[in-house]
């Protein structure tokens, strides 16, 4: 028997086992050769791509400096057309003064202020007159000093027979007096005023940053190499230039267009581009390796989406094997409910195929079942219980009541006075409680209860029980719930007093609160002991326990059904309240509305 139940198990699970090895296999077979093949097309397409992405940002780059370029051009046409600076400049005098000069740079200074912020990358103006004099302008023209003289010569030599347009040269530390980080690039033009007329060379200093803030988006990887040179082919800024220290020369380079070039074992892509406006040509240089070595993201994507296939496909035969065999497993967890004795297991039919037939099948004969025990033995079972019932009717409460009544008169017939009042104590409470508990009775009556419940304490506890009653006789005939206050007396002897075995006091003390005027007065009922006491997280218990519905069929009277009958029949400000102190005792204060029955009647 074992055995049967074990071969189908086993089956299964080779089945299944056989199932996902030879689809996986399958699909890593698949999927290897697809992604060697992928590889492949995607590399060429990827070198391609690549190489045309890198040629136009080269060329968007070189539109840039273009453009940027020119608008140095036109800021320094505007400077050399000022009729104020030439004006300035043309009236100097071969003998002025350091003063005159220095009067003439703050004047040209603030002609130019507009002009050096819609310029950052000018550092500083050097102007040099037909008269031999030299006026600096900007904040950083003191970088002109620190220039070696034999390299500002031949920067003015070259100017000599030019026709207006600049002459760039790039400063390298040997045309530095003192020891410098070379990050400046000097450009030169003539001064010549709207009839062409010259009247002075100007030289400006730029920053660097004129070309790098464009040409840094070249450097897409460590090595990657740009040069940009002049219309004369000098080197004006190179990034990440040769590990030699050499400074490349034009026409050394590949000519215009992209090409492949191997250099000491290793191929490089050469991109050659000439700027349109001012004649700037960009070459830049990346190394097919770094660019290649990307690409094989492309193979990792492969394998990664490989191993992922594999284990969505098990995944995928493993759900689907669940559920094909789901309503077998169902079926037969259903036939050991059935043998373990729970005839009214039922499963639930998910197909109509051959095993949602079965599944029918197999609860209509659960039902049979069931039917069959609920008539044969139901029955016997209900008469029984009909019987139980019968005898337990015959002791009611009103039975009691006459019994606890026939004892009273008995121990009061021999003389026992103290049995017989304990006796009436008993029964009174037991008539008390056999009425409603939602009908409405008199605080008089409350207490006439709750002083029978204490007389049958104090027989228990005869010299370690004081309980003081302290309500004054006009507010006796209040209108309160019946079975208000013996639940919350009952709690100080079973919860308060349960560890302790001397001096158990309780005061029950009655009084009414005057309220504001227009208001209802306020009944306060104090029922205090001293007991164990209880925290703050017992307190909330009791209070969060009470704001919940009962759930037990029979109708209790606790603490909690207090604080709901209160909320629910008068609502705030009325309720309990609770004072504890931990070894020393609790106070519980009822707050209910001061209402007369006599006047509620009338």
């Amino acid at each position: 028997m074992l055995n049967n139940g074990w071969l189908p198990s086993r089956r299964k699970f080779k089945f299944s086992t056989k199932l996902i090895i030879a689809l996986s296999t399958a699909n890593i077979l698949i999927s290897s050769i697809t992604g060697i093949i992928t590889y492949r097309i995607h590399l060429s397409l990827f070198n391609e791509e690549v190489s045309r992405q890198y040629y136009m940002t080269t060329e968007q780059i070189l539109a840039q400096l273009d453009s940027r370029v020119n608008d140095m051009y036109r800021i320094t046409d505007y400077i050399t057309l000022n009729p104020s600076v030439s004006q300035a400049v043309m009236e100097q005098t071969e003998q002025s003064g350091s003063y005159e000069r220095m009067k003439l740079e703050q004047m040209l200074d603030k002609e130019i202020y507009q002009v050096r912020l819609d310029a950052p990358e000018i550092m500083g103006i050097r102007i040099y007159d037909l008269k031999g004099n030299i006026l600096n302008l900007g904040s950083f023209s003191g970088q002109f000093n620190n220039l070696k003289s034999s390299y500002l010569n031949d920067m003015l030599t070259r100017l000599g027979p030019t026709g207006g347009e600049y002459v760039w040269s790039r400063a390298v530390e040997s045309d530095f007096q003192q020891l410098n980080t070379p990050n400046v690039v000097l450009a030169g033009r003539l001064m010549r005023t709207m009839d062409l007329d010259t009247y002075g060379i100007m030289l400006i200093l730029f920053n660097n940053s004129l070309f790098e803030s464009h040409m840094k988006d070249l450097r897409i990887h460590e090595d990657a190499e740009a040069y940009l040179f002049d219309e004369e082919g000098r080197l004006l800024y190179l990034l990440n230039g040769p590990s030699n220290g050499e400074a490349p020369v034009l026409e050394d380079m590949p000519p215009m267009g992209n090409i492949v070039r191997k250099e000491n074992g290793v191929s490089y892509m050469y991109t050659r581009q000439q700027s349109e406006k001012v004649g700037f040509t960009l070459v830049s240089k990346v190394s097919l390796a770094q660019i290649q070595s990307e690409s094989r993201v492309i193979l990792q994507v492969a394998v990664v989406s490989a191993l992922a296939s594999l284990v969505s496909l098990s995944i995928i035969i493993t759900v689907i094997s669940r559920m094909l065999l789901r309503p077998l497993g169902n079926l037969v967890r259903g036939m050991r409910h059935v043998r373990a004795g729970k005839f009214d297991t039922r499963i639930q039919i998910r197909s109509k195929d051959e095993l949602g037939y079965l599944g029918e099948s197999f609860n209509n004969m659960a039902e049979h079942i069931e039917n069959l025990i609920y008539e044969i033995y139901e029955r016997k079972i209900n008469e029984k219980e009909a019987e139980l019932k019968a005898i337990q009717a015959q002791l009611n409460p009103h039975f009691l009541s006459n019994t606890l009544g026939m004892f009273f008169w008995k121990f009061y017939m021999h003389g026992d006075e103290r049995s017989a009042r304990l006796i009436n104590s008993l029964s009174e409470m037991l008539q008390y409680t056999l009425e409603p508990v939602q009908q409405m009775t008199t605080l008089r009556d409350e207490i006439r209860q709750i002083n029978n419940y204490l007389e049958i304490q104090k027989e228990r506890y005869p010299d370690s029980l004081t309980a003081e009653v302290r309500i004054p006789e006009e507010i006796m005939g209040c209108r309160v719930f019946r079975l208000l206050i013996q639940p919350i007396v009952e709690n100080a002897f079973i919860h308060g007093f349960r560890n302790k075995k001397t001096d158990r006091r309780l005061v029950i003390t009655g009084y009414v609160q005057s309220a504001s005027e227009g208001a209802e007065p306020t009944l306060v009922l104090e029922i205090c002991d001293n007991g164990s006491g209880m925290t703050q997280e017992m307190i909330d218990r009791i209070l969060h326990l009470s704001s919940e519905p009962a759930t037990n069929k029979r109708n209790r009277i606790g603490t909690g059904s207090i604080i709901r009958r209160i909320e629910l029949e008068y609502g705030s400000p009325y309720g309990v309240e609770f004072e504890s102190v931990i070894g020393k005792g609790t106070l519980v204060r009822l707050r209910l509305p001061y209402r007369l029955l006599e006047s509620e009647e009338q």
